[in-house]
């Protein structure tokens, strides 16, 4: 299949594109080709050979969505619509948060689980699936992403383990970390399966966890396989105590996965599995 691909130069984006370039045409789309921002977008995508469309593309800062909202929502709405309104009923796969979500209480959250973001970046994230959804098109909610292509939180947390640094983590926000390699995988699957349409929480398996639960997690196995002389301690630090967090962030945003199983036909990996099998490489690019 012939597969259009936005946000390259991104992790959801970068992945996408390497692990279906396997077995697909694939076609990346970076901003200086299809900028979301420009009014002839959807000009440019209609005139693109391809058959599907996957979005990955976005403000991810949250800080910045907020410092310029009306650019977050020219990305983000405008730019959504303006694919959507080239793709000429060629099938579309966005991707994006679980901010989007009313974070009041713990627990697993399905894809009927209310809606309420708090910040610009979740709002217009939000808005721009309303569009997709609309449009007969598959939303996939991502969380936590991290994976080879960017250095993300766990590679911040071995890194300094590693060096004997002190560490500090969040224990006050609650949900569960996406591999890229495998959401590469389950959209590939989705690919197999006929591409269908409508919305999916896309993470991994395990119990709700917080960056500090998560940094408790990774120094533990580093002791275990015999990498650090002791346990490092993982000092806790809330959200209210983020001088850089200007948008608001919700608690308990982690997201169920049976939707996403069913599609698959299995289960997505444990969060704490993908750790154990991916510490050799993240304490690689930490050397």
């Amino acid at each position: 299949m012939r597969v259009a691909v936005t946000g390259v130069t991104g992790r959801v984006g970068r992945a996408l594109a390497d692990r279906l370039g396997d077995r697909h045409a694939v076609q990346e789309c970076p901003r200086r080709q299809w900028d979301l921002e420009d009014p002839n977008l959807a000009g440019k995508v209609a005139e693109t050979d391809f058959e599907l469309l996957l979005h990955p593309a976005a403000m991810s800062s949250l800080e910045e969505c907020e410092r310029d909202p009306e650019r977050a929502r020219r990305a983000h709405v405008g730019g959504t619509r303006s694919l959507l309104g080239g793709l000429e009923g060629r099938p579309v796969l966005y991707f994006s948060t679980d901010y989007v979500l009313a974070g009041k209480a713990p627990g697993l959250k399905s894809e009927e689980a209310a809606t309420a973001p708090l910040s610009v970046y979740a709002r217009t994230k939000w808005e721009a699936e309303q569009c997709v959804l609309e449009a007969g098109g598959t939303v996939m909610r991502v969380s936590w992403v991290f994976g080879p292509e960017k250095p993300a939180f766990p590679e911040s947390v071995v890194k300094r383990a590693l060096a004997g640094e002190s560490l500090m983590a969040i224990d006050d926000k609650y949900s569960l970390p996406c591999s890229t390699a495998d959401l590469a995988l389950w959209v590939e699957r989705w690919i197999e399966v006929g591409c269908p349409a409508g919305l999916f929480h896309a993470c991994q398996s395990g119990p709700p966890v917080s960056w500090h639960g998560m940094a408790v997690e990774l120094v533990e196995q580093l002791w275990k396989e015999g990498r650090l002389d002791r346990p490092v301690p993982v000092q806790k630090q809330s959200m209210a105590a983020m001088p850089g967090f200007v948008a608001q962030r919700p608690r308990h945003t982690a997201m169920a996965t049976d939707k996403l199983a069913g599609m698959l036909g299995w289960a997505p990996r444990d969060w704490r599995e993908v750790f154990r099998q991916d510490l050799a490489r993240t304490v690689g690019v930490c050397r």
